[in-house]
């Protein structure tokens, strides 16, 4: 008897000291007690004693785990498979009560072998046992004394659960007929002799273009039209000869978990991961993204796009040109200048005002003056008690300050910078200076700096500061009102739900858009957002993959959306059932179109293809507008529809200067006039009051 791994086979009648050092895996043996097999064909020996057997396995140096309970041998196989470790499994045991609890607990996987010892001269019928894949069962056979039979139910590409001799084994002289003991996944299924795949799928351009048919009576509801996976799964059934026959995933979504109760449950998604996880389909395709929760579920492939989640919205739109006279400085330097026009005058005021300040000098108080004779107000004020009141005296020098040299200065400041008229106010060589200080900075700083950038937002008309990042996102959903949309089921949802904490604060935010307990922010498709941010009736933001996202708006013009920065790297794959055991074929396939660059081309050709189909559609479109309109003035009213779109988008780059440009302009000088009216007012009604 022989025992397979990785490719090699051990025997264990006769073993070799060389094979002891490669110490191949252990081997689980399930044998219940009193275990033993009779053989009803064999009439010299009808009986094999597991204990003999077992001894003679152990004294080949394997290393083996024995089990007499069912439960405790299936938890050893899970835990193996939990680890992504080969396990080979030696069971004494009819198949029949053992199969129902592999399938039912998902343990049927391609690192797991089941070997079955049936001990019969011919393997057991398909009609009365099914090796269905995943499962990877041996079933030994004894058609004689010292000869054995070996059956695998994965020697075909084809999936019906029948046995084939692959390999025997005589113990008298010719040993083991072949090495290795099975055949490869990779030889078995490099051909899949025209096996028909089932998959699942739905409308996700540019992925699958799928027409769904509105007339019950069909049997196909719906066809698929085109799309990159769509070139890709025809290729792979070309190079592995394999059909496929699609399957309208339900729900039209990719799956999700079903409930929160569920998480830890491997049978709980929808969509076509769900049917991938029933058995119902064998691949699905169409940016099938990567996570943490679909990999305990199902299994990838090599992945077949390398993506980055990003978000798109609406393309920063032109502000009101009421307030462009206020945006050629950024906001944090309107406060600096506000300040230096404020303290300008007061700092003005001061360098006029020491001078006359210092020139002041303190009288003695002792000593009063009076043409040439000196008075000595000490003696006056003892023999005069409470007449005099003794108060100290400045004497002023020959030049006077001005009485509102500070009103002035004010005033003299802000007509300084504000490009007015007016007179020097001192002749001193410090005012002098201070005055061509400010008439620098007000000329060749702020007025020539102020005109440029004002010139050339007049040019280019400023706009709305586009979004870029998620912390962006955060302040414009709570402060402006943007509102988060993403597809229903997809790998984004489960980011928003499993991520980081600003991904969830985005999906709390996300969450209170909903009214009336209706979940309002998901959409069927990227390309139904996609369509709500063309209206633009509202802030509306999609999440979802970037590919996806920057092929939907190519539809309806890039100028339109904002596509944001590359948020966080994520892949889409193949989905498989869990255990497939011929997902390294088909990985080494992707692997080599990859290195090829053959997948990137076919990206790159979907885009070029639907560029095309765009450009004809409208032209197909305006060639009917101008055939079945017979109406001369409809046709005009038509065409000049267009010409003012043409125009309108065009207006977008670049515009030629107008008076509407300089309303901001005419509503300051508005607001002036208005104040200096109500001013004006106010001093006659004062003067009239109080003469």
């Amino acid at each position: 008897m022989y025992y397979p791994a990785r490719g090699n086979a051990v025997t264990i009648a006769q073993p070799a000291p060389s094979w002891r050092c490669l110490r191949p895996p252990s081997l689980a043996v399930l044998a219940l007690p009193n275990s033993i097999l009779f053989d009803e064909s064999c009439h010299t020996d009808r009986r094999i004693s597991v204990n003999d057997f077992l001894q003679r396995l152990h004294r080949t140096f394997y290393k083996s785990v024995i089990f007499n309970d069912t439960d405790d041998f299936l938890q050893h196989i899970e835990t193996k498979l939990q680890g992504a470790n080969e396990c080979v499994s030696l069971i004494f045991d009819e198949p029949m009560k053992l199969l129902d609890h592999l399938y039912e607990r998902r343990i049927a996987h391609r690192l797991s072998l089941f070997i079955f010892y049936w001990g019969a001269r011919r393997p057991p019928s398909s009609r009365i046992v099914s090796f269905r894949e995943p499962l990877r069962a041996v079933v030994i056979t004894r058609p004689r004394q010292e000869a054995f039979r070996i059956y695998y139910n994965q020697a075909r590409p084809c999936s019906d659960s029948q046995l084939q001799l692959v390999n025997w084994y005589d113990g008298d002289n010719l040993g083991l007929q072949r090495i290795p003991l099975l055949p490869t996944a990779a030889s078995v299924y490099a051909n899949f002799e025209g096996r028909i795949f089932r998959i699942p799928v739905f409308h996700s351009p540019p992925w699958f273009w799928v027409t769904y048919n509105n007339n019950s009576h069909e049997e196909n509801e719906f066809q698929v039209t085109g799309g990159r996976d769509h070139r890709l799964l025809k290729l792979l059934a070309k190079h592995m000869n394999f059909r496929f026959k699609y399957m309208e995933a339900p729900g039209r979504t990719q799956g999700s978990i079903r409930s929160d109760d569920a998480r830890e449950s491997n049978d709980s998604f929808t969509g076509g991961i769900g049917m991938l996880q029933s058995r119902q389909a064998d691949f699905f395709l169409g940016d099938v993204g990567l996570s943490w929760e679909r990999r305990k579920a199902i299994e990838f492939s090599f992945f077949t796009l390398a993506d980055s989640g990003a978000f798109a919205t609406h393309a920063p739109r032109r502000l009101s040109e009421a307030l462009a006279i206020m945006r050629p400085l950024k906001p944090d330097i309107w406060p600096y200048l506000i300040l230096t026009i404020v303290f300008s005058g007061p700092i003005f005021y001061g360098i006029i005002a020491m001078p006359y300040i210092w020139r002041r000098r303190w009288d003695n108080p002792d000593v009063e003056h009076f043409t040439k004779n000196h008075f000595y107000t000490s003696y006056i004020l003892e023999i005069t008690p409470r007449v005099l009141k003794n108060k100290p005296m400045r004497i002023p020098s020959a030049q006077q300050m001005h009485k509102q040299l500070f009103e002035r200065c004010i005033w003299f400041s802000l007509r300084l910078f504000l490009k007015q008229s007016c007179h020097e106010l001192h002749n001193g060589y410090r005012a002098k200076f201070l005055t061509i200080v400010y008439w620098i900075a007000a000329t060749y700083v702020l007025a020539d700096v102020y005109s440029a950038q004002l010139t050339s937002q007049f040019a280019r008309p400023a706009r709305e500061t586009p979004i870029n990042t998620l912390q962006q996102l955060q302040q414009a959903m709570i402060r402006d009102g943007y509102r988060l949309y993403v597809e229903k089921e997809s790998n984004s949802l489960e980011m928003l739900e499993n991520g980081t904490e600003l991904f969830r604060q985005l999906y709390a935010l996300m969450r209170q858009q909903q009214s009336d307990g209706q979940q309002r922010f998901f959409i069927d498709s990227v390309e139904a957002g996609i369509q709500l941010i063309a209206k633009g009736s509202e802030h509306k933001v999609v999440l979802g993959g970037r590919e996806t996202l920057y092929f939907n708006i190519q539809q309806y013009g890039a100028h339109n959306f904002q596509l944001s920065q590359k948020l966080y790297t994520r892949y889409s794959a193949v989905a498989v059932q869990n255990g497939c055991p011929f997902l390294d074929s088909l990985n080494n396939v992707l692997m080599h179109l990859f290195e090829g660059g053959i997948l990137e081309k076919m990206t790159t050709a979907e885009y070029a293809e639907q560029s095309r189909k765009i450009f004809r559609n409208d032209a197909q479109h305006y060639k009917d507008v101008v055939i079945t309109k017979t109406d001369k003035s409809s046709v005009n009213r038509k065409i000049s529809e267009v010409q003012s779109r043409a125009q309108s988008r065009d207006s977008d780059f670049i515009s030629p200067l107008n008076v509407r440009m300089l309303q901001g302009a005419f509503i300051a000088l508005g607001v002036g006039t208005l104040t200096a009216g109500v001013i004006l007012l106010l001093e006659i009604t004062f003067f009239k009051t109080f003469p």
